[in-house]
């Protein structure tokens, strides 16, 4: 059975384990912590036995005459040179699985160009490969300008954890962002304000670019999922249900639908939010 606990994605899929820091966005890992609390060395890269994973969401998909979207190395980066053994069966997977569209994320843009199939081309051999980067502080701006250098079908962007204002971001040639605060023990220091999440989505709208909110900064993942949608009806003047009020949660346009995605999440409830946001008057500023 495929199952995951994010709500926005069908699956993950960790061909293999362990990675090591390199920039801002990694303080507090939650990869790290687990990886450590099961008696794991984080950065000693190891192949898991979970290569079936994507043959599993295809066929689902298939069968259902959808696509479902894989968040790939979710413990572990993509384009890590350790991995460099492993890959190319990773590219086999991803050419057999046209079903599902691969997140594949990474912190070090700079290998991709280095790392690609020799059939890649244009990249649009692998239309269901989505080519993205972290960029949760200004520091990491180089890592879009690099990303934007790549030929791919999509390419995206993890605003997350986002740990200041990134309102300045350069957002062309970028196809879909997803934003969010930092989860774990560190997430109070590094607190993310949700008129940061709200400057980037305003950008994207502008742009007509999909946005996603995953969650605001909280000891656990995916808490406060609705933090978003309560901070723009309030700027708004508008009064929603914290239950109810739809979440912000878009994805790029493919060409079958999405299979459904089930929403694990925790919402804030008025008083959660007013806590987490602050005043009405810092709302509206």
């Amino acid at each position: 059975m495929i199952d995951t606990k994010i709500s926005w994605a069908h699956a993950t899929w960790n061909p293999w384990t362990g990675c090591n820091r390199v920039s801002a966005e990694c303080v507090g890992c939650y990869a790290d912590a687990l990886l450590s609390r099961c008696g794991r060395e984080f950065d000693i890269l190891a192949p898991t036995q979970t290569w079936r994973t994507p043959y599993q969401l295809d066929a689902r998909a298939k069968s259902a005459n959808r696509q479902a979207i894989c968040f790939v190395c979710s413990l572990s980066d993509i384009f890590h040179a350790d991995a460099d053994r492993w890959r190319s069966d990773a590219w086999r997977v991803i050419r057999d699985c046209q079903n599902v569209n691969f997140m594949l994320l990474t912190k070090r843009p700079e290998r991709i160009a280095h790392c690609l199939p020799s059939d890649w081309g244009d990249g649009m051999r692998y239309p269901n490969a989505w080519m993205g980067t972290t960029c949760g502080v200004r520091s990491s701006y180089h890592r879009v300008d690099v990303l934007r250098s790549i030929p791919c079908a999509l390419r995206f962007l993890s605003i997350e954890p986002l740990m200041e204002n990134v309102a300045d971001i350069d957002l062309s040639g970028i196809s879909w962002v997803a934003a969010g605060g930092m989860s774990g023990p560190l997430h109070a220091k590094h607190k993310m304000e949700t008129t940061w999440a709200a400057e980037v989505h305003d950008l994207c709208r502008v742009q007509e670019i999909p946005f996603l909110f995953k969650q605001s900064s909280d000891k656990s993942t995916e808490r406060g999922i609705n933090g978003l949608s309560l901070y723009l009806a309030k700027r708004a003047g508008q009064e929603v249900d914290p239950a109810t009020v739809p979440l912000i949660r878009e994805y790029p346009e493919t060409s079958l639908p999405l299979l459904p995605f089930v929403e694990h999440g925790k919402r804030f409830t008025a008083d959660e939010f007013r806590r987490y946001a602050g005043t009405m008057a810092r709302a509206s500023a």
